[in-house]
């Protein structure tokens, strides 16, 4: 690969992407079957070092970095070239020659590298034009990205002389990069995106979604009893019982939050029980929400689907948007953070100010008022700053389409390439003497 791409002050970096080949008999969309598949390690791709910069150099650099990558993935899809339409012998297990005609039909990677490979945006949806702004709604109807027609307008864009701030941002967010797939034969790049429940829901959602029950449970007094329940949870076939209060577990692996899924609902449930008069309303819609997520999740990991089951997805996705603004307060930036305790510090000053002209005895009852109109603009500020506009949000919105077009989601989720890791990879490196591992 070096002889024909160069790969200068692009590989710094001792980490690489793997690509795995994966043949065999991938699930159709109508009988929804399992399928089999057989995973083969293809290449390792480069990862470039990371630029803080943004001076003119680095940018200099970027463009390297894409163009390299470019040539990489050029002469991986190389032998994709004309077969496509033209066709190639394949000697079958049967030990018969077909003539059969191999295309690139998925790639699967999670979001950031296909955000990389398709040349968008982080925030960006590699399969449909949705705005940033309305990433943590449910609403569907946004146009598929056309990945060719931006290949057309962006020589347009270049030869007009947009300089403006606004042009390149509406043009990053089109995706109007370096796609490495926009020129394969009989590929529609849009459609290589698959759902990965990996990194969507068990390494995202389900992490955002701890974060805002530890803040809900810490408001309302129940941490505690929520880590006793943890704890005490019995062992049964199939499950893995915690050792430790989830907060005091440092980092989570798939397996791990998979295996969450399957307790957090009754957990929670226990932790919740017996409110309060005020807390009945706010412990019944953390519930609600939290029991949608994982029902959605249950349903995904089905092997075969009927319009009735992808129905009961689509029913559980509306009401884990309708009812998820319960957390809302606990899903609070840094920068909404921060804007919240510039905020605190300017009013106590002037609150402290006002209180010194005032008697001893009026002092206390001032205080308790100043404190009560604090949390209201704490609460304000949060509502109007904070959102649930992140792309993992918003990439639950395509499982059920992909349902309906490709069949099961599972087949397609990066844990098969995580599993293939181990003895594709880890276990040669293991065995090496760590000189020239690469070759």
């Amino acid at each position: 690969m070096s002889d024909q791409t160069n790969l200068t002050n692009f590989s710094g970096d001792k980490k690489a992407w793997p690509v795995y080949l994966t043949i065999g008999n991938l699930p159709s969309a109508r009988r929804n079957s399992p399928g089999s598949m057989a995973v083969l390690l293809l290449a390792l791709l480069p990862i470039p070092p990371k630029l803080s910069k943004s001076s003119k150099a680095d940018q200099r650099q970027r463009k390297i970095n894409a163009d390299t990558l470019q040539d990489v993935f050029e002469l991986i899809f190389a032998p994709l070239q004309g077969v496509a339409h033209s066709g190639v012998p394949i000697d079958c297990a049967d030990g018969k020659v077909r003539l059969c005609f191999p295309i690139l039909s998925a790639w699967i990677a999670d979001h950031m590298e296909n955000v990389a490979l398709h040349g968008l945006k982080s925030n960006a949806c590699p399969k449909c034009e949705v705005p940033t702004h309305e990433l943590g709604t449910n609403a569907k109807n946004y146009r598929t990205r056309d990945y060719a027609r931006y290949q057309r307008y962006k020589p347009e864009i270049q030869n007009a002389g947009l300089e403006s701030d606004d042009d390149h941002v509406m043009c990053d967010n089109l995706g109007i990069g370096q796609n490495i797939f926009h020129r394969l034969d009989r590929v529609s790049a849009s459609d290589l995106y698959k759902p990965d429940m990996l990194h969507t829901i068990y390494l995202g959602l389900f992490k955002h979604m701890m974060d805002w029950i530890e803040g809900f449970l810490k408001k309302h007094g129940r941490l505690q009893a929520f880590d006793d329940v943890w704890k005490a949870l019995p062992p049964y076939p199939g499950f893995l019982v915690p050792k430790k209060a989830y907060r005091e577990v440092t980092q989570w692996q798939g397996k791990e939050m998979r295996n969450l899924g399957r307790c957090i609902l009754g957990v929670l449930a226990v932790a919740l029980r017996q409110p309060g008069g005020a807390q009945a309303i706010p412990f019944k819609r953390a519930l609600g929400c939290v029991r949608a997520l994982v029902d959605f999740n249950m349903m995904a990991q089905y092997r075969s689907h009927t319009p009735d089951t992808i129905a009961y997805m689509e029913d559980y996705l509306d009401q884990f948007h309708r009812m998820k603004d319960i957390f809302l307060e606990f899903r609070v930036t840094k920068r909404t953070q921060a804007k919240v305790d510039k905020q605190r510090k300017e009013i106590r000053r002037q609150r402290a100010l006002i209180r010194e002209r005032v008697a001893p005895s009026q002092r206390r009852r001032i205080r308790d008022d100043d404190r009560d109109e604090e949390n209201e603009l704490r609460m304000d500020m949060i509502h109007g700053e904070t959102h649930f506009n992140f792309i993992k949000m918003h990439l639950l919105s395509h499982l059920c389409d992909h349902i309906r077009q490709f069949g099961n989601i599972p087949m397609y989720s990066t844990e098969i390439g995580e599993l293939a890791h181990k003895t594709q990879i880890k276990d040669g490196w293991r065995q090496s003497n760590k000189n020239n591992a690469v070759r």
